[in-house]
């Protein structure tokens, strides 16, 4: 299994070779953004390497992270890590590992707590603090904090060739996490305001009785500025340029991988129908797994009788996902979609990838353009 190189020094502070800072790319130089998401176990990490390498081999700049625990990219590729390494031209690789974004989440929320606490209250907040890492819901803000930073200022790529990614693609985790992780910009926009809304209240009331008991001491004198207002201010400027990204349907679009089968394909639908409920779009469906039609009889081999155990239930379970997979299509007739046959051993490394790679070579997901022609999209697979 092939290891993957590891970055340089120069890299794990995501500066751009290019001399550019991190998030100050051009509009045209904004890198797409697609998430593979569906139901666990449907062939989601499979599709994502395959997509990344295809777009790869035809030139394209393409970073590949994974936000899924299991780390199943590193199964595919081998030791990866947190910070992008190189395992193919023009292909860059990263898993965002949950206690490590953790742990690095809390320690940035300590060094902005230090200043503003001294003294026994420090050590309570400290140890609070320390408490939380195990606390519900700490984790997913770790992850959306790291894919906030690598959405708003991506690395830049290992290799000289490009000065920025054209393409960013999110093995993600089972649809109700991603779901939740993409929402996360809207729900947490909202409460930062109304956070933000009463933290300014307070400091205007307390400015003002401040202004009454200064008043004949220092006259004239500004109440000094309030970091805690600063810091959400900050936060909410980044989660509200998060959302813009995310909404704009040009780049950023989730591609759902489904089997053809009943629960993948109803989970399916109903991801599909929270996605675009928070204003997220959905690029295009991937029918994975589909069972091979008959092959011709091969010459000298005796036909198998229908009462044959095997066939039957062959035969059953193929014409259950003839059903569930014209489901699927007829639901997302407006999206391009690809079907892929099982194959005959499961993607294990780079190399078992090769069949997937070329299936996806033609794949583009939907865009909003209102011809084909002017944006280069391919009509939809079937």
């Amino acid at each position: 299994m092939p290891e993957g190189t590891q970055p340089s020094a120069a890299h794990e502070t995501h500066t751009h070779q290019s001399g550019r800072a991190p998030g100050q790319a051009g509009k045209s130089e904004l890198p797409e953004i697609w998430f593979f998401g569906g139901k666990g176990g449907v062939g989601k990490t499979s599709c994502a390497a395959a997509q990344a390498l295809a777009l790869a081999e035809k030139g394209e700049a393409t970073l590949l992270v994974s936000t899924d625990p299991a780390h199943n990219l590193g199964d595919l590729f081998g030791a990866i890590g947190g910070k992008p390494c190189n395992i193919a031209p023009r292909l860059d690789v990263m898993e965002l590992d949950p206690e490590r974004e953790c742990g690095r989440y809390l320690e940035a929320v300590r060094q902005r707590i230090a200043p503003l606490v001294s003294g026994e209250r420090s050590a309570t907040v400290m140890r609070q603090l320390e408490l939380s890492r195990h606390a519900p819901g700490t984790s997913e803000a770790a992850l959306f904090d790291a894919l906030v930073e690598i959405i708003l200022t991506p690395p830049a790529p290992l290799e000289n060739e490009a000065s920025h990614y054209r393409h960013i693609l999110f093995d993600t985790a089972p649809s109700g996490h991603t779901i939740r992780l993409l929402s996360l910009p809207e729900v947490l926009g909202g409460w930062l305001e109304g956070m933000l809304g009463q933290r300014r209240r307070a400091v205007a009331e307390r400015s003002l009785w401040l202004d009454s008991q200064q008043a004949s001491e220092t006259p004239g004198e500004e109440a000094p500025e309030d970091p805690i207002s600063e810091a959400l201010e900050q936060r909410r400027t980044r989660y509200a340029a998060l959302r813009q990204r995310l909404s704009d349907t040009r780049r950023a679009r989730v591609i759902l991988v489904s089997t053809p089968e009943k629960l993948p394909c109803l989970e399916t639908t109903r991801t599909r129908e929270a996605l675009e409920a928070h204003g997220l779009a959905v690029g295009g469906l991937i029918i994975n797994q589909c069972l091979p039609e008959p092959a011709a009889q091969e010459a000298g081999k005796p036909p198998s009788t229908p009462h044959e155990p095997q066939a039957d239930w062959v035969a059953t379970w193929r014409e259950q996902q003839r059903h569930w997979a014209a489901r699927l299509e007829e639901a997302f007739a407006d999206r391009p979609r690809l079907r892929l046959l099982r194959q005959p051993q499961l993607p294990e490394d780079r190399a078992s990838l090769a069949p997937l790679v070329a299936q996806f070579a033609a794949f583009r997901p939907w865009s909003p353009a209102p011809a084909a022609s002017s944006c280069g999209c391919a009509a939809p697979a079937r």
